[in-house]
């Protein structure tokens, strides 16, 4: 079943994906992260932000319980909200276990996995992007497993968060071994089929991240981009007079 579109008339759309904030502690996150508040604190009070996904590098929210590891970026984000700042989050495999606090507390709308835009006379395809890349079955089939409500919801109930937050970060750094491929040869395999695989839904744009290559790449008046990450290359995209480019933070 298609989507409906949601409607936007912000002037400015961002796009960004791939932080993978986990510890603020690191001396490196940091300044990553002084980056990403900096950014958001920069866009107009009029514009709206999707973030795609993987913006923490772990995120399970308890119905009471959320992690205090990422206090400082609640907080811009919130403050961005205040400001008129319209913000979207869609998950990523790395953060898609929300309950209501981003919603109800940050003032963020959760779209799930991914999301048609009409804007500026542009129809955008938005997504994570995990589930477009090729030849990964053992990856879908980890992936139905540790989406399963059930599974979702028994943890919650069972799990202390503490105990979950352990095993988590141990996941999460032991994934970072796990050869994904060239991600530069992934961005230009996905870019090379997108004319026939990526503009189904009667779109013009399709924006994704996952794979942390940024890309653009224009097509009989089409748009694929890849908005890279926030790790190396503090890239986004940027939708503005109906036109999409792909900007680089350097602030």
């Amino acid at each position: 079943m298609m989507l409906p579109y949601l409607e936007l008339k912000s002037p400015r759309i961002y796009f960004l994906a791939d932080a993978h904030f986990l510890d603020p502690h690191d001396p490196v996150e940091s300044q990553r992260r002084a980056r990403f508040r900096h950014f958001l604190e920069q866009v107009p009070d009029d514009a709206s932000v999707f973030l795609l996904g993987d913006i923490f590098d772990y995120f399970f929210e308890n119905a009471r319980v959320i992690s205090k590891r990422y206090f400082d970026i609640y907080h811009a984000i919130y403050a961005a909200g205040r400001r008129g700042v319209q913000l979207h989050f869609l998950g990523g495999n790395h953060d898609s276990w929300f309950e209501r606090f981003f919603q109800d507390d940050l003032g963020v709308t959760l779209h799930g996995d991914r999301i048609l835009v009409r804007s500026q006379g542009r129809n955008m395809y938005c997504s994570h992007g995990d589930l477009f890349i090729p030849n990964d079955q053992s990856y879908r089939i980890i992936r139905a497993i540790i989406h399963n409500p059930f599974l979702v919801k028994a943890t919650r109930v069972l799990l202390h968060p503490d105990w979950l937050d352990f095993i988590a970060v141990r996941v999460s750094n032991h994934s970072k071994g796990r050869d994904r491929g060239n991600q530069s040869d992934i961005a230009n395999y996905l870019a090379d089929i997108a004319c026939e695989s990526f503009f189904k839904w009667d779109n013009d744009v399709f924006i994704m991240g996952h794979v942390h290559t940024p890309l653009h790449r224009i097509h009989e008046g089409k748009d694929f981009m890849i908005v890279g990450d926030w790790i190396e290359n503090f890239t986004y995209g940027l939708l503005q007079g109906g036109k999409l480019s792909l900007e680089k933070f350097k602030s």
